[in-house]
């Protein structure tokens, strides 16, 4: 070390316990200079968010209330027993709270493990580093999940037995009337007298990633999915097997959706490799329309650029699964096919 220089800590340093600009890796005769606002780490715990969303529980407590009393008055449960109506309990509900945070948690892994793969095949969206430290959003998304699957506890359901034909059209009621509704209340939530309320949130990220996809307040997660999946579980014919489906292939999904890169492209692996007859490579996109029921075949597909657009300009594109609803109201947006090129310098440089 040169005499009378400080030898440079990085910030990340601090997280160790590793002191910055001081102790033992600072020159004997240094001083350590006063610590900057920049250099301040945020805290992003769990503590540090119930501290600034005291309320955050509070609409959930609500629901699960009005729940219990509607489900309990003794026509409507009377009428739930007729119907073989009983509630999905805490069993499945803590099975599918592990999937959904786990889920998050490797699809951002692996965008950053193949991050410069991707990159070098152009499958980056935007002009922008991706992500990679994300804890305000890692946080806040799994208490959403949380919080959001545990809703469905109390929500009386189909059990009965089911065959494969009755699991796919109770899968395609609930992502067609979801898709629906969806689009209904999103494009509403863009509306000046709602996006502050339920929906900005969600838009501080302009450069969505995995984490972002339940990076959401409670009341716009409300209205955006429980208000139309619960009455459809309730009233319609959609076995229980069908809503598992759902919510197991969709947390993943919306996660790939909100993740910024063009991952329908990727190659599968293993299957990737053949060259089928007019067909061509099997890609991560075929898997995903088979997963969805292959309605997007004929409904149109809510691809992964569609949805990026619409975290950076804050309009068009408001769907969940499907593009009909907006290529019919004319705010779907065709976007371009163009590399990136800052991040491509970036591997460069």
């Amino acid at each position: 070390m040169a005499q009378g220089k400080t030898a440079v800590v990085p910030a990340s340093l601090g997280v160790l316990g590793i002191p910055r600009g001081g102790g033992s890796l600072m020159a004997s005769k240094a001083k350590a200079a006063p610590p900057r606002a920049s250099d301040e780490q945020e805290d992003h715990s769990l503590g540090a968010f119930f501290e600034e969303n005291q309320y955050f529980l509070l609409p959930w407590v609500c629901l699960a209330c009005v729940q219990l009393a509607v489900f309990q008055t003794p026509c409507i449960a009377a009428w739930c027993d007729r119907q073989g109506l009983e509630p999905l309990g805490a069993q499945s509900v803590l099975k599918m709270t592990v999937f959904a945070i786990m889920a998050q948690y490797v699809v951002h892994g692996a965008l950053a493990v193949y991050h410069d793969s991707l990159v070098s095949q152009g499958l980056k969206i935007q002009d922008k580093p991706y992500i990679f430290r994300a804890e305000e959003v890692a946080t806040r998304s799994s208490m959403v999940i949380i919080v959001s699957m545990t809703a469905y506890a109390l929500t009386p359901m189909n059990h009965g037995e089911a065959s494969l034909l009755d699991i796919f059209i109770g899968y395609s009621i609930l992502s067609l009337l979801h898709d629906a509704w969806f689009y209904m209340v999103h494009r509403a939530a863009h509306t000046q007298q709602l996006y502050a309320l339920i929906h900005k949130t969600h838009h501080k990220w302009k450069q969505p990633m995995a984490f972002s996809a339940y990076f959401i307040r409670s009341p716009s997660q409300m209205l955006q999915e429980h208000a139309c999946i619960i009455p459809c579980m309730v009233l319609l014919p959609v076995p229980v097997y069908s809503f598992l489906l759902y919510q197991y292939i969709g947390a993943p999904l919306s996660m790939l959706e909100h993740c910024g890169f063009r991952v329908g492209e990727v190659p599968l692996p293993v299957l990737g490799l053949v060259n089928l007859p007019y067909f061509g490579h099997p890609k991560l996109g075929h898997l995903m329309t088979v997963l969805g029921g292959g309605l997007s075949l004929i409904l149109g597909s809510q691809k992964v650029e569609d949805h990026d657009y619409h975290h950076l300009n804050f309009h068009g594109n408001y769907a969940l699964s499907f593009s009909y609803l907006d290529r019919i109201f004319g705010t779907y947006v065709e976007q371009s096919q163009s590399k990136s090129t800052a991040d491509e310098a970036l591997l460069k440089a």
